[in-house]
């Protein structure tokens, strides 16, 4: 990642894909919050280094950039720490971590990718129930005990999604979810040869 893309992705300011932290000394301990909300959620980027100052609508002011204290060691820590118990799963690879310079500032970016439905739920402290964090707009919610069964369900080999039924027909399909659906896959998939096939095949 170069500055040319860092300054293009702050053009928005922060938002459901982007966080900001100053953590000019320290990497400040929300991040692992930020970590398990991405991982659970879309994914998305955390910036250190970087101050966003809410309230300025000029973009030139909009953030403040603060050289990272001993980078070369608080990328080594964030690579020791989420490698430890701190986190459930890492899901990164090297090339999803890094420093770079901005306005003459550097900085450190870690590049979460949106976990497999099998990591899930990617939490931290040890505690599912109490350390899974989902992304809402622009901050890290705790997930409900609802919604982290649901993630462990959906992971296992023998949840829901996790075999054949047998037994039923297209009597048993709700049609209109199936339009709907027919609908979306055509729109994301217009040359597809599935298409051109009636509901039974499809």
């Amino acid at each position: 990642m170069d500055s040319r893309t860092i300054l293009e992705m702050l053009r928005f300011g922060e938002h459901i894909n982007l966080e900001c932290k100053k953590a000019e000394s320290k990497l400040p301990n929300s991040v692992w919050e930020t970590y398990s909300s991405f991982a659970n959620t879309d994914g998305g980027i955390i910036l250190f280094g970087v101050e966003e100052h809410v309230r300025e609508t000029d973009f030139e002011k909009r953030f403040t950039f603060v050289s990272i204290k001993n980078p070369d060691q608080r990328l080594k820590d964030f690579w020791n720490t989420v490698n430890s118990e701190k986190v459930s799963s890492n899901i990164l690879v090297d090339a999803d971590a890094g420093l770079c310079e901005v306005k003459g500032e550097t900085i450190m970016w870690i590049q979460v990718p949106q976990a497999d439905y099998r990591s899930k739920p990617v939490f931290i402290n040890g505690n599912p129930m109490k350390g899974t964090f989902k992304r809402n707009h622009e901050g890290d919610y705790h997930c409900t005990e609802d919604e982290v069964k649901a993630m462990l369900r959906d992971a296992s080999d023998s949840g829901n999604d996790g075999g054949l039924l047998n037994g039923y027909t297209m009597d048993d399909i709700d049609l209109n979810s199936l339009r709907s659906y027919r609908i979306e896959f055509e729109h994301r998939n217009p040359d597809h040869i599935w298409n051109g096939e009636n509901d039974q095949i499809f």
